[in-house]
């Protein structure tokens, strides 16, 4: 194997999905080849049900063993290629002419033998090359083996708990904006203007409290004139209070306000503009109840938009969600 390794046969290793050599490489039933990774993207990212990414053949089998004897072929051939590489004159070592055969694993270097006894290295901890290339690709797969896990369990944690809400459209909520768009602009005669005009909201708390766990819902914002979602505790659903009363600790939202053709982000504990362009399609909120925090992402471009600090929040709370049209 220490000869240049065939194209054709380097070809037959490689993943259809991504053209590099097969990572943790699993087979579907109509026999493509594809790193677990890429295929699991593919899948999650596809519309209709598990298929081929070559021949759209459906996979009757989602949960794939890993294909070992393709496992094994690519780490040969990668050894193969690694070795022709350190043999270049380019990737001598240009102290000795030597080729460099061990890695130095406290500074993550290559070395030749004379260098690796050196004084510079010689109480360092040291493993050959090609096995220290293999631990990394090792690696990597696992990682992206147990992130697909995760993904798979919160989507099953999705399903299985589906949230109810008590639905209720009240004034109260549209000076939630109202209130934002104010302190937004300073010029006083602005304000009179700023009212809830034609707008239609829909407001809705969790039929549902929480006080421990981990819970993660989304709002569809893309229509929505204004909007807020997060959470809030039964103390502020039963109030007629000022929502960006900043002494105010019943509720952690997100809000998108517009005035005219300009949007803002806003936070409610304690009061702040956020300076970040507004999420289209659909907001996650992530609760940690354990942490005692809140995380708001923008799904379509897997983004943070904002985390409320561990510790701010305070028990039982319910999820809130505002949407507003014209």
């Amino acid at each position: 194997m220490d000869s240049e390794i065939p194209e054709p046969f380097q070809k037959e290793l490689t993943c259809l999905v991504c053209l590099n050599f097969l990572l943790d490489p699993v087979t579907t039933g109509c026999g493509h080849s594809f790193c677990r990774s890429c295929l699991c993207l593919f899948w999650e990212q596809a519309e209709a049900s598990a298929s081929c990414p070559v021949c759209r053949q459906r996979s009757e089998q989602t949960n794939l063993k890993t294909n070992f004897l393709l496992k094994n072929l690519v780490s040969a051939v990668r050894k193969a290629n690694l070795r022709q590489f350190l043999k270049c004159e380019e990737q001598l070592c240009g102290t000795h002419k030597q080729t460099k055969t061990i890695f130095c694993e406290a500074d993550k270097s290559l070395l030749c033998l004379v260098c690796s006894q050196g004084q510079e290295h010689k109480t360092h901890r040291h493993c050959p090359t090609e096995e220290a290339a293999e631990e990394s690709w090792e690696k990597l797969a696992n990682q992206m083996r147990s992130l697909w896990e995760k993904i798979q369990d919160v989507e099953r944690n999705l399903k299985k708990f589906n949230f109810s809400f008590n639905n209720e459209v009240s004034s109260q909520h549209i000076r939630l904006f109202d209130d934002a768009r104010r302190l937004m602009y300073e010029h006083p005669s602005l304000h009179a203007s700023l009212d809830g005009g034609t707008s239609k909201y829909f407001a809705a708390w969790g039929a549902q409290s929480f006080t421990s766990g981990k819970q993660y819902w989304e709002m569809l914002v893309d229509s929505s004139w204004d909007w807020a979602v997060g959470i809030c505790k039964d103390s502020w659903i039963r109030k007629d209070d000022d929502i960006l009363d900043e002494s105010n600790r019943d509720k952690f939202l997100l809000l998108c306000v517009k005035r005219d053709d300009h949007y803002q982000l806003w936070t409610t504990a304690p009061t702040t503009p956020l300076y970040i362009e507004r999420p289209l399609g659909r907001v996650g909120v992530f609760l940690d109840c354990d942490s005692e925090s809140i995380s708001f992402v923008d799904v379509a471009k897997h983004s943070l938009l904002w985390r409320y600090d561990d510790g701010v929040c305070t028990f039982p709370v319910r999820p809130f969600i505002c949407t507003g049209h014209r």
